[in-house]
């Protein structure tokens, strides 16, 4: 089989693929929390959203209002695991599901590695009211064990 080279996206697509798939830890999470994933990363013909700004400066709002993942907000909407409504970090979010992790990617096994791996295990990451500063609560980054426990279930059903 032969391998060719990508580019950085196209190894975060891999990581995501890999979500899909039940291997790993990913945007296809992200996705399931209301908003939390990239909404059309084709879209290139949609202008970039104005998102409000906190005191703080940083962003807030929908990812799924965004044309790519560079214009996503600093703080994305998401629901806490009890169901309060509020912002995980995007830069905490990209760790947690390993979109940081994939920018230091040099192969797609690199990417595989990093999801039988760092991405097996779920990550709870803090959820913020739109100061970016009060936590109200957690969200969790379902890492591939859990996926697939969950893939499992719904196939018995």
């Amino acid at each position: 089989m032969k391998i060719q080279k990508m580019s950085k996206r196209g190894y975060v697509v891999a990581v995501s693929l890999c979500a899909v798939l039940g291997l790993g830890a990913g945007a296809s999470v992200a996705t399931a929390a209301g908003g939390l994933a990239p909404s059309n990363l084709a879209s290139e013909t949609k202008a970039a959203p104005e998102y409000p700004r906190n005191a703080n400066g940083n962003t807030y709002g929908f990812a799924i209002d965004s044309v790519s993942p560079e214009t996503e907000p600093d703080l994305i909407a998401g629901l806490t695991t009890d169901g309060k409504r509020g912002y995980v970090s995007k830069a905490e979010l990209d760790v947690a599901n390993g979109t940081a992790a994939s920018r230091e990617f040099k192969t797609p096994e690199d990417a595989v590695k990093w999801t039988e791996t760092e991405g097996r295990a779920d990550r709870s990451i803090p959820v913020y009211e739109a100061d970016g500063k009060t936590v109200i609560g957690e969200f969790t980054v379902s890492g591939s064990d859990t996926q697939k426990a969950n893939q499992a279930l719904t196939e018995s059903r």
